[in-house]
């Protein structure tokens, strides 16, 4: 939505969100797999699977992966909305 709102006044938005977006969509699309990840873990579980010491690791890693590296999306999102200015603000020969 932030992108989406502030192109139209904002012809750097895009590019200035560009890696922060992915980087935010790969962290939200890693919680998502941990999930079904752990959901299908469980579900084997019960229906008596024998491997027993994985399936029971899955909704571990998951719970590492949401503290730790979850929380991370939020972090790309403020740098998503911090917009183009700071990335923009020096002239090509200050590099």
């Amino acid at each position: 939505d932030w992108i989406v709102k502030n192109a139209p006044r904002d012809r750097q938005a895009a590019g200035s969100a560009s890696v922060n977006y992915l980087m935010l969509m790969g962290y939200v699309c890693g919680g998502w797999l941990m999930g079904r990840a752990a959901l299908k873990a469980r579900a084997r579980l019960e229906s008596g699977s024998d491997d027993k010491a994985f399936l029971e690791a899955k909704p571990v890693t998951a719970r590492f992966y949401y503290a730790h590296l979850l929380p991370r999306a939020a972090a790309c999102l403020a740098a998503i909305q911090a917009g183009s200015e700071p990335i923009m603000a020096l002239d090509v020969d200050q590099f």
